[in-house]
């Protein structure tokens, strides 16, 4: 005897809508490159967030990229391109003319202020083939009241120094040591 599993028309409708919201939230990222950096700012920071854009496998090259920033980030300029032509409507700027070759990458940034208030901001990021296909991708940038500094590596190098300062101390103090006992007179 096999179970059924009944559902109302408003749960399944509710069901297939999450279950595609999923899927075209996550299919272009989960199958995807395309990279974002950095991945979190602080409120109120200027940034340079810099986008990877990759070429996974169209072999006519990828020709137009636009980048939408969020109506929260102040969108200030972006960086030009040898070879793209840019253009700027309103929160949105399009490097078109240039060529991202099959399965290479290339980097498009755009500098602004991150908003006020701490959360996520996401960013549309259309990516345009030569035979006039777009793929869609939604990039989140978190925004922190404060960020963590790494310092990782000050704190390594400060170690470093601190080492360096005591294998020279040492070296110093067998020199002289050396040097005491050379000179020392001879026991009568």
């Amino acid at each position: 005897m096999r179970a059924r599993t009944r559902f109302s028309g408003w749960s399944s409708l509710v069901i297939s809508a999450s279950s595609l919201g999923l899927a075209l939230t996550l299919a272009p990222s989960a199958f995807a490159h395309l990279s974002l950096t950095p991945k979190a700012t602080t409120v109120g920071a200027d940034v340079d967030v810099v986008f990877s854009v990759p070429n996974e496998g169209d072999p006519n090259g990828v020709v137009r990229v636009t980048i939408g920033a969020p109506r929260e980030f102040q969108l200030d300029d972006a960086e030009a391109k040898p070879g793209w032509t840019q253009t700027r409507s309103g929160q949105a700027i399009t490097w078109s003319g240039g060529r991202i070759p099959e399965h290479q990458f290339a980097t498009f940034t755009v500098r602004g202020t991150a908003p006020k208030t701490p959360g996520s901001v996401l960013f549309n990021v259309l990516v345009g083939s030569q035979k006039g296909e777009t793929t869609t991708y939604r990039v989140g940038l978190a925004v922190n009241e404060h960020t963590t500094q790494d310092t990782g590596a000050r704190n390594l190098g400060k170690a470093a120094l601190f080492i360096a300062l005591g294998a020279g101390a040492i070296a110093l103090a067998a020199g002289f040591l050396a040097l005491y006992v050379w000179l020392r007179p001879p026991p009568p």
